[in-house]
């Protein structure tokens, strides 16, 4: 692609014009969360120091002294910085950056004084403090104010005069430390409040980081060798890209794009978050600036090149201020009100012609449709891809499908579509009728218009004489089942009473002695390993997902878990919510079932390396009698699947429907396996599920440490482990009771005393399994209401 001739500009301090317009971003949004959670996490450690922060200060206490003067002036410099900014916003009569400032100001004092008062029990602050008084912990205002300053202020600022402000940031940070004036935790929990204030001004009143200046824009464009007679924004923004419509000096009319630093949602978090997270149709696939405008470029130009009507592409690159700009010419017209069935045949005639050259576009919507003439074509390619693997256009024919019928009516546009498709090919795409392959346009017509997805699904397998794709069936929460519940956790209580002597009043005394900011800890750790779940279904997934609601799904079984034993439970659900988005039966039980063979997988991998690299035992004292039990069902078992099996096979009226369904099955899930050889797949698979074991047992050494009582990683780990492994086999929902004591059991083997194992076990289960269903049922009814289950 071309790059632009560099030309040098007067430095300058504001970057934005004076009025210019605000938006509210997600990346202050993450940037909050955040610094909330490193605030919390710096506050759990800082009293008293760590021996590693000790380590840090005594290294500092070797400097030479004659750097004294060097740490002073790089704190001066901070705060003389954060002084020209607020009188530069007073002289260039910025008020709302003046009044964004003073807030800052404020809850940058409103939140030290909270996080003093939580670490150190006291509600002042400090504007300097000798090191000697290690215990005290206030946040210091002397580099926290003038860093808020500076940071929230940041989106008017040009680019090199802000990285001189986070530069200047850091080395202030470091140099409190090297003045004694700051411990390290300190000195960085100091620098987090000023992140943490600044987010919650921009994200409350907005921010100006939303839109590039056109000045700078017109001036990359002449970079770029593009002459325009006028330029302005377009009244379309997509999220995640800056359009503008603009004339250049022939009389074209072209489309800018610029990916910049100060755009809207192209930062690097912000993309990821939408292609990981939300994972919408025609999401980027690229998380880079300068990588989205090439991949656009590159699959424009592919698209033009098969034939297909879209907008030649300009130029595209990276200009010299970093923003990324794609110039395309406008071609042909917004599809609108021209619809009819001659223009769904050219809409079908394209789509061909994109899938001959292995192109998927995934939004094929009339947002992206255009219209020259009887050509139908598309623009905006930044989600398209190419790929060998069938399931992405399929999803493209299933859109396509959906917007003939919000224009012409369901009869009418599957007329069309049995005209431009094989049977077969129909067939095999039916199972993407649903609500989540579509765009959010299209769910948004589909509701104006009062259409049900599945009505249409139907009907289309009505006129192709195939049966519609079947949804697997779940089973519903009933007092019955609520009250088998409530029965273990009873016996559980009352046999821990009988067999070791202890009571509720013993689980109080416990609780009462606990250190909370542990549990605490353990209550928020106990909450991710469900995320983790989700990216382990990602990889078990053909087709591409939205994390986001494969974490809901992950709640959602927690809800369910509490009626249907767990591996059950996450099977059909995984079949039910697999089967929503698209895949035959067979591939969406494979999806389920290679999700949870690789958890067991992974169970057995961690505990074999803890095993045989650790002094950490497997000590099962299985009497004979337990044994011989075990023997005994585990026979009964295989005889009645041998005799199941063999009447299937003697008897022809069960074979030919069984073999049928099997043959069907075995293809579809071969199907859904290919591709699992991929390392990011079996990154996912096996990555996940390993850190989600990891992270619960470190879970459970959260709360054994709240009870004083601290536990080695490998022992955790075979604890939790065995105690999975062995409750995956018991028929008791969710092993309410079972699970509970063998975690004592197991907590009691490694020196923990009763009265702590017993309080720790039941914090834990509460933490990992009574406690998600509460909000596991609103993810439940959510996935519901949005047809995903």
């Amino acid at each position: 692609m071309d790059q632009p001739r560099r030309r040098g500009r007067p430095l300058r301090l504001f970057a934005t014009r004076v009025e210019e317009p605000r938006a509210r971003r997600a990346g202050d949004l993450a940037l909050l969360i955040t610094g909330l959670i490193s605030l919390t996490l710096l506050s759990l450690v800082a009293v008293p120091p760590a021996g590693l922060e000790l380590g840090l200060i005594n290294l500092v206490d070797a400097l030479p002294s004659a750097l004294d003067g060097t740490w002073r002036f790089l704190i001066g410099l901070l705060g003389m910085m954060a002084g020209l900014l607020a009188v530069a916003a007073v002289v260039r009569r910025r008020w709302r950056l003046l009044s964004d400032v003073i807030l800052v100001a404020l809850l940058t004092t409103a939140v030290g004084l909270v996080v003093g008062r939580l670490v150190q029990g006291s509600w002042d602050l400090v504007w300097s403090q000798p090191l000697e008084d290690t215990l005290r912990w206030s946040p210091w205002l002397r580099l926290t104010l003038p860093a808020a300053v500076i940071l929230v202020s940041n989106p008017h600022l040009t680019r090199p005069i802000r990285v001189v402000g986070w530069w200047l940031a850091v080395l202030a940070a470091v140099s409190a430390v090297a003045l004694h004036a700051a411990t390290p935790t300190l000195a960085l929990a100091s620098l987090v409040i000023a992140v943490v204030a600044a987010a919650s001004i921009h994200l409350v009143f907005g921010s100006s980081r939303g839109r590039p200046d056109l000045e700078s824009v017109i001036s990359d464009l002449t970079a770029f060798g593009v002459e325009v007679r006028s330029l302005g924004a377009a009244e379309r923004q997509p999220a995640g890209v800056f359009v503008l419509d603009a004339e250049d000096v022939d009389g074209r009319r072209i489309d800018v794009k610029v990916y910049g630093r100060d755009a809207n949602d192209t930062q690097r978090l912000t993309t990821l978050w939408r292609t990981v997270w939300l994972r919408r149709p025609g999401a980027p696939v690229a998380p880079g600036r300068l990588e989205q405008v090439e991949h656009e470029a590159f699959l424009t130009l592919l698209a033009g090149q098969s034939g297909v009507l879209t907008q030649p592409v300009v130029t595209a690159g990276l200009a010299p201020n970093e923003d990324a700009l794609l110039v395309l010419v406008e071609s042909g017209r917004p599809i609108g009100e021209e619809w009819t069935a001659s223009t769904a045949r050219g809409m079908w005639i394209m789509l061909a012609k994109l899938h001959t050259a292995r192109i998927s576009h995934g939004q094929i919507d009339d947002e992206h449709l255009i219209v020259d003439d009887d050509r139908v074509g598309l623009i905006d390619f930044r989600g398209a891809r190419v790929s060998p693997d069938p399931l992405h256009r399929l999803i493209d024919q299933a859109q396509a499908l959906v917007t003939g019928v919000l224009r012409l009516g369901t009869g009418t546009a599957l007329d069309v579509a049995l005209e431009a498709l094989e049977p077969e090919v129909m067939a095999e795409m039916l199972p993407f009728v649903q609500a989540d392959p579509l765009t959010p346009y299209q769910r948004r017509g589909l509701k104006e218009a009062g259409l049900d997805i599945d009505d249409v699904r139907e009907e289309a397998a009505q006129r192709l004489g195939v049966d519609p794709p079947e949804l697997e069936r779940l089973r519903r929460v009933t007092w019955g089942s609520a009250f088998r519940v409530v029965l273990p956790i009873l016996a559980f209580l009352a046999l821990a009473n009988v067999f070791t002597g202890l009571n509720l009043q013993d689980l109080a005394a416990a609780l009462a002695d606990a250190s909370w900011w542990f549990v605490v800890a353990g209550l928020v750790l106990a909450q991710v390993p469900r995320l983790f779940q989700a990216v382990s279904a990602l990889g078990a997934s053909p087709i591409p997902l939205p994390l986001g609601r494969l974490y809901l799904l992950q709640l959602a079984q927690q809800f369910i878990a509490l009626t249907i034993p767990g591996g059950a439970a996450r099977i059909a659900m995984n079949v039910r919510f697999f089967q929503r988005h698209g895949l035959p039966s067979g591939s969406a039980f494979t999806v389920g079932a290679v999700d949870s063979f690789a958890g067991f997988l992974s169970q057995l991998i961690l505990l074999g390396l803890v095993l045989t690299f650790t002094s950490a035992t497997l000590d099962l004292d299985l009497e004979s009698e337990t044994t011989a039990g075990m023997v005994r069902l585990l026979l009964v078992v295989v005889i009645v699947a041998v005799a199941l099996l063999g009447a299937v096979l003697v008897i022809p009226r069960f074979r030919r429907p069984v073999f049928q369904h099997v043959r069907r099955l075995w293809t579809e899930a071969v199907s859904a396996l290919r591709g699992l050889g991929s390392p990011r797949r079996l990154g996912m698979l096996l990555g996940g599920n390993l850190s989600n074991e990891i992270l619960l047992a470190i879970t459970l050494g959260a709360f054994t440490l709240a009870f004083g009582e601290p536990v080695g990683l490998p022992e955790l780990l075979v604890i939790n482990i065995t105690v999975s492994l062995f409750a995956g086999i018991v028929p008791i929902p969710g092993g309410i009771g079972v699970v509970e004591s063998a975690l004592i059991f197991g907590l009691a083997r490694s020196g923990v005393p009763e009265e702590a194992a017993f309080a720790a076990a039941l914090m834990y289960r509460f933490a990992t399994f009574y406690l998600p269903p509460a909000w596991g049922f609103f993810a439940f009814r959510w996935l519901e209401k949005n047809k995903h289950l």
